[in-house]
C-alpha cells in the first residue's frame, strides 16, 4: 500500500479545531460604537462583550477569540511590505550555510528580535525564560540534523523527524499568534500514520498537536520572484483542513514536491501535480494585474481546478501553457498552492484535495513523519523499500527525497524563523 496514490477529505460533525470563524466585522463595528459612547452610558454594561451581546452581536467562545487573533494577524501580514533577505548560497563551497544560518539564532537577543519582526500583532515581546527555552529547541534541532545527514539510511527518518519536529515548534512559537512559549505545545503530533492504506491521517477528529498548530503559525501564504510579492491568506484552507478528516498517501504528498518531479514520474505517470509557474505584473484597462503563466508546453494542470484556485474564468491557451490574469484588487483572495524549489522557481501545485493548500514546510513535515513511521514501526517494509524489493524507482526516490529533506527542510525554516530566504545559487 505504500506505493499507492490516493488522497481524501471527509466531513465531520465533531472535530478537533484551534479556532471557529465568526461575523468580526459585526463585533468590530459594535466594539467601536461601543468605544464611542460615553463614560456614563459605558456603565450600563458588564463589559464591551456584553454591549455586543445585547446588540445582537456575537457571544465569543474562546475559539472565536482564536479566530480572530489568527484574522488580525493575517490582516497584518498581508498589509506589510517587509520581506525576508534573499540570500545566495553556493553549496559546492557553504555546506552548511543554512544550518549555520538557523545557528545564529542561538542567541537570545537576536531570537527576541526575529519574534517582534514575525509576529505582528502581539504586543508583548519574548521574555528571556522563554527565548532560552526557544535558543535551546533550535540547538536541538541543528544538533539533529548533523546526526541525521550522518546517519545511515535506515535510521535517518527517526533522527530527521525528530529534528523536524524541534523545528517546528520554533516556528510555531515565532509566528503564531496563538502561542507565545514552547510550555503552550501539545506533546501530540496531530496527525497519524494509517499502515494499513499508506497515508498520513489529519484533521477531524485527530486530536490536535503540532502540524495543526504550524498550519496556524503558516497562516498566510507567498508568492515572490525578483520583482512580484504576492501574499494571501490560507484560513479557509485550514478551516477546512480542522473540519474534515484528511486522508492523503505517501505517494500523493511525495507528487507534490518541485523538485521530485523528473523521479515521482518514473514510479507513477497518472498523477502529474507539479506545473512550472511564472509571474509578471502588467496593466488592463487601465487597471494594474498579475499576469500568470502555468505549464511547460506539455503538461498542464486540470483547468477546473485552476480556476477555482485562482478564482478566474479568463484562462486561455498558448503554446500548451495556461495563462490568465488576476486584478491587483482581487489578488488577496485567491489561494492556490504555490511553492518554490531550491533555486527559487515557482511551481503551482494541484492539490491533491479540492480547498486544502499544504504550506510547503507542512508537506515535508508529513512526509518525513510517515517515513518516519515505516521505519520505526513496519521495519520490513521498510527494508522493502531501501532494498529495491518495492521497485527499483520507488526507492531511488525515497532516497532522493531524504537527501532533498536535509537541503530543503532547513531552507524553508530559515525564511519563516530569520530575516533571509536562502536560495541555491550555481555560482
Amino acid at each position: 500500500m505504500v506505493s499507492q496514490w490516493n488522497a481524501s477529505a471527509t466531513a465531520c460533525k465533531t472535530s478537533s479545531k484551534l479556532f471557529e470563524p465568526f461575523d468580526i466585522k459585526t463585533f468590530d463595528d459594535l466594539s467601536e460604537k461601543y468605544k464611542s459612547l460615553s463614560a456614563e452610558d459605558k456603565g450600563k454594561y458588564k463589559s464591551m462583550d456584553d454591549y455586543v451581546v445585547q446588540h445582537d452581536g456575537p457571544e465569543l467562545s474562546n475559539l472565536n477569540r482564536s479566530y480572530m487573533k489568527l484574522v488580525n494577524e493575517v490582516n497584518s501580514r498581508l498589509m506589510s511590505t517587509r520581506l525576508p533577505e534573499r540570500l545566495p548560497i553556493d553549496l559546492l563551497i557553504q555546506k552548511d550555510a543554512v544550518l549555520d544560518l538557523l545557528a545564529s539564532l542561538e542567541n537570545e537577543n537576536y531570537i527576541k528580535e526575529v519574534y517582534k519582526t514575525k509576529k505582528h500583532k502581539v504586543k508583548d515581546g519574548l521574555n528571556t525564560t522563554e527565548a532560552i527555552c526557544l535558543m535551546d529547541c533550535i540547538k536541538q534541532g541543528r544538533s539533529l540534523f548533523h546526526a541525521g545527514a550522518c546517519a545511515d539510511t535506515i535510521a535517518k527518518p527517526l533522527i530527521e523527524f525528530y529534528a523536524a519536529c524541534a523545528y517546528a515548534y520554533a516556528t510555531i512559537v515565532i509566528n503564531s499568534p496563538l502561542h507565545k512559549s514552547i510550555k503552550t505545545l501539545k506533546g501530540s503530533h496531530g496527525h497519524t500514520y494509517n499502515h494499513s492504506s499508506g497515508a498520513i491521517e489529519f484533521g477531524g477528529d485527530i486530536p490536535s498537536g503540532t502540524f495543526l498548530d504550524l498550519l496556524c503559525a503558516l497562516s498566510t501564504a507567498q508568492i515572490r520572484n525578483d520583482s512580484i510579492n504576492i501574499k494571501y491568506s490560507l484560513l479557509p484552507s485550514i478551516d477546512m483542513i480542522q473540519r474534515n478528516s484528511i486522508s492523503i498517501s505517501l505517494m500523493a504528498l511525495l507528487s507534490m514536491v518541485p523538485e521530485l518531479n523528473g523521479y515521482y514520474t518514473q514510479v507513477d505517470t497518472s498523477h502529474h501535480l507539479v506545473h512550472k509557474l511564472s509571474v509578471d505584473a502588467g496593466i488592463v484597462n487601465s487597471k494594474a494585474t498579475y499576469n500568470f503563466y502555468i505549464g511547460d508546453g506539455i503538461n498542464k494542470p486540470d483547468k477546473e481546478k485552476l480556476e477555482k484556485a485562482f478564482h478566474v474564468t479568463n484562462i486561455s491557451e498558448n503554446q500548451g501553457s495556461y495563462q490568465f490574469s488576476v486584478p491587483s484588487e482581487e489578488i488577496s483572495t485567491i489561494m492556490p498552492c504555490v511553492y518554490h524549489d531550491l533555486r527559487g522557481q515557482l511551481w503551482y501545485i494541484e492539490s491533491p484535495i479540492e480547498g486544502m493548500v499544504l504550506p510547503e514546510l507542512c508537506l515535508h513535515f508529513l512526509i518525513i513523519s510517515a517515513l518516519c513511521n515505516i521505519m520505526r514501526y513496519s521495519p520490513p517494509e521498510w527494508s522493502k523499500i531501501l532494498s529495491n524489493k518495492i521497485s527499483s524507482q520507488f526507492s531511488l526516490l525515497i532516497s532522493k527525497y531524504l537527501r532533498l529533506f536535509e537541503l530543503k527542510y532547513p531552507i524553508l525554516v530559515s525564511e519563516l524563523v530569520t530575516n533571509f530566504s536562502p536560495i541555491i545559487t550555481d555560482k
